[in-house]
């Protein structure tokens, strides 16, 4: 029983109307104030010309009027856009200006660049604290308490244009009406009375999913402005929060803060991870903290959630990067590049169809049609699926080095290198070379007080990896660069060492 938000939220505030509907640094606000604040920015956007198919963009923070923003842009009817708030001012203004949004809503991290942005919008609202009146900008909270509740009615939608995270070039605005928010509720075990901690950045898919997920099943929402370990702990404690998602690098923060051996954690009851591979130490001190509560799955901005592994099925498969079972209403295939189905156990592409799938890119026919294979969709995610019928995630297409003519899966080796105990990330990227047609080069981050040679370095690969899966250069780096969610950036990363002068490539 798929549901428009701002319908899921008109049903919550009747049946829980003085319910914490979003607790936000200390404040909450209740279902019935919710709506009443999403039904006057509704009205206000709406007499500021906004009407159904437009794009609104928005760059912010975590704030409980960007989460408002989402129900009151598409209960008109219209498209918001989010942009990751962390990227390049000039990144922004031209992803905004990509989205064709005529309005803005700009919170306070990217206020000082309001004219940039004044230069590809035609309407610039502020919204956020109270130091966002200083830019000279009409104030969201302002319009709001000038403006009654009269808002358009019959328009609402469900579409939002969500970025990708630009890991392999310019983020693209990916447009989804379809969430799957009862499979998503069924299979990861959230409900109703959960009390849900949400800190990944709203800005992003997984982020704008599962905090819109908790408002949809008429939970309560702990929202974080940005994430911190230790004040995660303080709230799950404090709060008796009972549900959350978190990337594997933010689960490690969490794990590696002060206070985290003696908190008490015991209320939660679902701890989903995703979003990048999670390595055996991390998994065991999640597993020894959090039981039957953590479970991992395999998702992308355009496929929606595929996979997902219980804690159960983990402690069976602690190495290799087991996503699980097929996600619950997910129909999943491995298929060759022929569009084949290949044999069980056999290195394919996944291949999905699903209710939570995405509409196409915005404006970009070729790129969409590049992720479809007849009804299913792929993002080039390569897996295989056991006799258990459990899928493995081995790697990307655009993660594969061509070493002699031969596919090599990056995340293969960097799993086998990262074993090594002074070594705490092992990424690897292939390098132009006129003999192998691209020569393997693993980037290597020691462990804290850790030193490591090259030389140990292919030792170590000697005899977990075959001849030509052995890195035969190496480079060392104190880190690497990540995008928001915690993913490296393998482009970034492989033109940085491209740049590098060639004695320090080992």
């Amino acid at each position: 029983m798929a549901m428009s938000f701002l319908h899921a939220l008109q049903l919550n505030a009747r049946r829980f109307p003085t319910k914490p509907a979003v607790v936000f640094e200390g404040r909450s606000q209740t279902y019935s104030e919710l709506l009443d604040r999403v039904e006057r920015m509704m009205t206000v956007l709406a007499r500021r010309g906004v009407g159904p198919d437009d794009k609104v963009a928005v760059i912010s923070e975590n704030h409980p009027d960007f989460l408002a923003a989402y129900v009151a842009v598409t209960g008109l009817g219209a498209i918001p856009a989010p942009i990751n708030y962390r990227i390049a001012p000039e990144v922004m203004a031209d992803v905004v200006a990509r989205s064709d949004s005529r309005t803005l809503l700009l919170g306070d991290a990217a206020q000082e660049h309001a004219a940039l942005f004044g230069t590809v919008v035609s309407d610039v609202i502020a919204m956020g604290d109270e130091k966002a009146r200083a830019q000279g900008l009409p104030h969201l909270s302002d319009l709001l308490s000038d403006t009654p509740r009269d808002p358009p009615q019959g328009q609402d939608g469900t579409t939002i244009m969500l970025h990708t995270s630009g890991t392999t070039g310019k983020p693209k605005g990916a447009l989804r009406s379809l969430f799957g928010m009862e499979e998503r509720a069924i299979e990861q075990r959230f409900r109703p009375d959960d009390r849900a901690l949400s800190a990944l950045p709203i800005c992003l898919s997984a982020g704008c999913t599962y905090t819109l997920l908790p408002l949809y099943l008429g939970a309560s929402v702990y929202l974080m402005r940005r994430f911190d370990g230790e004040e995660a702990l303080r709230l799950i404690e404090a709060e008796r929060l009972t549900a959350t998602m978190l990337l594997p690098a933010m689960l490690q923060r969490m794990v590696e803060a002060d206070g985290f051996a003696t908190s008490d954690l015991s209320s939660l009851r679902t701890l989903q991870s995703g979003g990048g591979e999670m390595y055996p130490d991390l998994k065991l001190a999640a597993l020894d903290k959090f039981g039957d509560a953590l479970m991992i799955y395999a998702a992308s901005s355009e496929a929606g959630p595929y996979g997902n592994l219980t804690a159960e099925d983990l402690r069976r498969h602690m190495s290799g990067n087991c996503v699980g079972r097929p996600f619950f209403g997910v129909e999943l295939k491995i298929l060759d590049d022929d569009g084949n189905e290949v044999p069980q156990g056999e290195v394919g592409e996944i291949c999905t169809r699903s209710e939570s799938r995405y509409d196409g890119y915005y404006k970009d026919e070729v790129q969409t049609a590049e992720t479809r294979r007849g009804d299913y969709l792929t993002v080039g995610d390569l897996g295989r699926i056991d006799e258990e019928g459990l899928l493995w995630f081995t790697g990307r297409k655009r993660d594969i080095i061509k070493s002699g003519g031969i596919n090599v899966y990056a995340p293969e080796i960097e799993e086998a290198l990262a074993s090594h105990p002074a070594i705490a990330e092992a990424h690897c990227v292939g390098l132009p070379d006129p003999r192998w047609t691209e020569a393997i080069c693993a980037v290597i981050v020691a462990s804290p007080g850790a030193v490591i040679t090259e030389a140990e370095v292919i030792a170590h690969a000697e005899p977990r990896l075959d001849r030509y899966k052995r890195p035969r250069r190496v480079v060392f780096m104190a880190s690497v660069p990540r995008n928001l969610t915690g993913r490296v950036l393998k482009t970034e990363l492989k033109e940085t060492v491209l740049a590098l002068p060639e004695e320090d490539i080992q």
